[in-house]
């Protein structure tokens, strides 16, 4: 899936027109800066000082165990045929702890491929640093032709048929992200999981969705339903493509992106920051100009990095604090 699946996203969904030309491009940034690091001027809700080391920081649990549990029933996209979904929940092994902050990591895949496992072993990293951890399965259209709408394979009436099919896809993930949320608050005492810490994540079409449920949760910039809130979305190569549903309630986000970034366009990504922090929202990005790594690529060249922003950047905004 190249560039130009994600460019024709807005035009897809129907949602507001999402312009380069509008956006900071690469040559606005310092193309020879490693890498940038930004907050926003918004005070974080509670003052924390960050630790060095510990638990939320280091990897201090020597192992995590995992346990696979229906999530949701639902219908396939394509069949209609009933659907399972599932969530493999990840715990440090003897951790004592009774209340803990969760994350739910979702997987890429252009919105048509992928699996939860592909998430499994930065799900468990996370886990082993005193999260609980979830990877996800949501559904998705193996038949999706967004690459061709883009390349202009296909006129009217075609055209729209695909067009609408996409977008289903695209809102199914947010949906089935938000269902995710939805039974792991009412499973909380179950994984001793505290529901006002909790957060999103994922790479491609995963961090996509995460930004979604950051900042799609709520209607004409009304107050985000409890059973939609997070703490905070990770993005692992993501972008908001309808900028207009960026607003003043919704969640902090952390973004990594690369400035040659064939599938998610490096100018959206940085948009996506930069709307965010012009409402005062929280905010950390991590960006490589003149990189063209993706996603999970992205995230392991240079995850000394980016775990120290983001380790930093949760404890702050989750306002944690170590037992």
């Amino acid at each position: 899936m190249g560039r130009s699946f994600f460019l024709v996203v807005t035009a897809i969904t129907g949602l507001a027109a999402f312009s380069l030309s509008a956006c900071t491009t690469t040559s606005d940034r310092a193309i020879d800066e490693v890498s940038t690091t930004t907050t926003s001027d918004r005070a974080i809700d509670q003052v924390v000082a960050t630790p060095t080391s510990g638990r939320y920081i280091d990897q201090v649990v020597a192992s995590t165990s995992m346990t696979t549990h229906l999530y949701g029933q639902t219908t396939d996209l394509t069949t209609g045929a009933p659907l399972d979904l599932y969530a493999d929940v990840y715990q440090p092994v003897g951790d004592t702890l009774a209340m803990r902050p969760a994350i739910i990591w979702i997987h890429g895949g252009g919105f048509k491929a992928g699996n939860r496992t592909n998430m499994g072993d930065v799900a468990a990293e996370w886990a082993r640093r005193g999260y609980v951890t979830l990877t996800i399965s949501y559904r998705l259209d193996k038949g999706s032709r967004c690459q061709d709408v883009q390349d202009g394979e296909f006129t009217e009436p075609r055209l729209s048929v695909e067009r609408t099919r996409c977008e289903r896809a695209i809102t199914a993930a947010q949906d089935d992200a938000f269902s995710a949320l939805g039974w792991l608050r009412s499973h909380a005492a179950e994984f001793g999981v505290d529901t006002s810490r909790l957060v999103v994540g994922g790479g491609s079409a995963g961090a996509v969705t995460a930004v979604n449920v950051a900042q799609r949760a709520n209607v004409a910039g009304g107050a985000v339903p409890a059973e939609k809130s997070v703490g905070a979305a990770l993005a692992m190569s993501g972008c908001q493509y309808d900028l207009a549903a960026i607003d003043a309630e919704d969640a902090p986000i952390g973004m990594i992106a690369s400035g040659g970034d064939a599938a998610v366009p490096y100018e959206c990504s940085v948009a996506t920051v930069d709307a965010a922090k012009g409402f005062g929202t929280l905010t950390v990005a991590n960006y490589w100009p003149t990189e063209s790594s993706h996603a999970m690529g992205l995230y392991r060249r240079h995850q000394a990095e980016i775990d120290a922003a983001w380790t930093a950047f949760l404890y702050q905004r989750l306002a944690l604090t170590q037992p």
